[in-house]
């Protein structure tokens, strides 16, 4: 395997003039000397890679470039993630609303019509996709998000205690963690609001990095729910260091407006830990799994109680058996068949 690293953006909302170029130009390269079997493409960096091949589809459908199949992979949909902020009354950043967003759906609508083939993380990204872009369902695929079953396991309670310790919590404190990148979307400062009207045995672990503007808010946050002293946070985690987080908790909690379907839920429920989630639905009903259908502190406050006032069994055979990569490895190459066979 030969990976070519590319910086995200050097800045929010600048990928589709910057790293998305570089990109584009590095494939051009790349093209020159070699012919892949299969592009599989993943969110807005290839965007111009999008756009060029809809291009040639439209006046040039003959040339070589596109005998090669084009597998897009949607995580969410620009048009259904705006289309909810506004619903909700979010604030949308200027940045984004004039550049971002816009720049963001217009790289969909290429992605749909270049893709011999889309795959899509929930039933609710694909009807999005549908209603939004108009894309062919007979190319649309769901491939629900999988995650690597062999890192994310349970764990004893001898080494349960042990992270604990190391981490910075004792036996008896109730664990609640929330793991990705926070951003407002994500309600983090709804979940600090929350956890201040808990009992002082329970704390929150954040586990990773996040929108500068938006941490030094839930910094304030903190401060002003005199919370601090029951939240630990530890900044960006190596993928390899992610497991332990989660086998250090007693409940996963995603109180977030809107998602794909998340893999850090994926992750969670692998560990044997519960979830309780929102801004998305599983496409079948999982053991471990809890919904909350109001975001405002006290009902996620209550929930959490309901939850960690007994113990709760989470189906870790289930994500084994139908969640794990190799299942979706599966899947995915019987996407790629469907993509030779209908590359254009």
């Amino acid at each position: 395997m030969e990976i070519n690293a590319i910086d995200r953006e050097p800045y929010p909302d600048t990928i589709f003039f910057t790293s998305s170029v570089v990109l584009f130009y590095r494939y051009l390269k790349y093209r020159k000397t070699n012919k892949p079997d299969v592009i599989h493409c993943h969110g807005h960096f290839a965007i111009w890679l999008y756009a060029y091949r809809a291009f040639l589809k439209k006046h040039f459908p003959w040339a070589k470039e596109l005998k090669i199949p084009l597998v897009v992979h949607f995580h969410n949909t620009a048009k259904g993630r705006w289309v909810t902020f506004e619903k909700q009354g979010k604030p949308i950043k200027t940045m984004s609303k004039m550049l971002g967003w816009p720049m963001a759906v217009f790289s969909d609508k290429m992605a749909v019509k270049a893709a011999s083939a889309c795959i899509f993380v929930s039933e609710e990204n694909k009807k999005e996709a549908q209603e939004y872009y108009g894309v062919n369902p007979n190319k649309c695929f769901l491939i629900e998000t999988g995650v690597n079953t062999e890192m994310f396991t349970p764990v004893g309670d001898e080494e349960k205690e042990k992270s604990r310790k190391e981490i910075g919590f004792d036996r008896f404190d109730k664990v609640i963690l929330n793991h990705g990148v926070m951003n407002e979307r994500k309600n983090i400062h709804v979940l600090i609001d929350a956890l201040a009207l808990l009992p002082e045995d329970f704390k929150l672990l954040l586990s990773g990095s996040g929108d500068p503007t938006y941490v030094e808010k839930l910094n304030e946050q903190m401060k002003l729910k005199k919370v601090e002293h029951r939240i630990i946070k530890t900044g960006y985690t190596p993928y390899p260091h992610v497991p332990i987080a989660y086998q250090v908790a007693d409940l996963f909690v995603l109180p977030s407006s809107w998602e794909g379907l998340p893999k850090a839920v994926m992750q969670g429920l692998s560990c044997g830990i519960p979830c309780l989630v929102s801004g998305f639905k599983i496409s079948e009903d999982i053991r471990g799994v809890f919904y909350l259908d109001n975001l405002e502190p006290q009902a996620i406050a209550d929930k959490i109680i309901e939850i960690t006032d007994k113990p709760r069994d989470v189906d870790v055979q289930l994500i084994r058996t139908k969640y794990s990569w190799n299942q979706k490895i599966e899947a995915i190459d019987e996407i790629y068949d469907f993509a030779t066979k209908n590359y254009i």
